[in-house]
């Protein structure tokens, strides 16, 4: 699963970026030349979808989407369990939703021949985000809702593993710095 945590956090990071620099480079070569570029808002609206669909599933994993934790974290034992798995229920569904009809949708693009009208790009893959995005938010989903039986999912729990997913790992050894002339007692 590591290389798929790695393949969705990059998926995220490379559309953002993209965004970025084209909308940044599209808005000096509009005050600059005064012209635009005809294909920025193409990739900008396309990659936005493949970053929304993505990042919901980084999301998932996370367990940074809203919820109605109150109801969760107060209630008894087995209404809680109860609770846990209908919610996962009901995600899933909506997911295997976008995955069976965004692979119809993704099929039909390709048969087609459908592409991007400035550039050509076969639309079928920025369409491929949304069946993708249905099948890891099932994946992610059902590991949260294991998660969830099984360990505390308060607000401070849930903001505790969010830290440490985002903070760097550091070494004890980096932690250590050499010690200065000072330090040794030296002058």
């Amino acid at each position: 699963m590591k290389i798929v945590k790695w393949f969705e956090d990059w998926v995220v990071i490379a559309s953002f970026m993209v965004i970025v620099l084209v909308t940044f480079v599209n808005v000096v070569s509009r005050y600059t030349f005064q012209a635009s570029l005809a294909f920025s808002e193409e990739i900008t609206i396309n990659l936005l979808v493949v970053l929304t669909m993505m990042g919901a599933v980084v999301g998932i994993r996370l367990g940074a989407h809203l919820g109605f934790t109150y109801l969760v974290e107060n209630a008894k034992p087995k209404i809680r369990r109860s609770l846990i798995i209908i919610g996962a229920a009901l995600m899933i569904v909506f997911l295997a939703v976008l995955l069976i009809w965004g692979s119809e949708m993704m099929i039909h693009q390709a048969i087609r021949g459908r592409a991007t009208p400035s550039l050509g790009i076969p639309q079928w893959l920025f369409t491929l985000s949304i069946p993708l995005a249905g099948l890891l938010g099932i994946v992610r989903t059902l590991q949260a809702a294991r998660v969830s039986l099984h360990e505390d999912t308060s607000a401070e729990a849930v903001a505790q593993r969010m830290a440490q997913e985002a903070a760097p790992v550091i070494d004890a050894a980096e932690l250590k710095t050499p010690p200065t002339d000072r330090q040794e007692g030296r002058k």
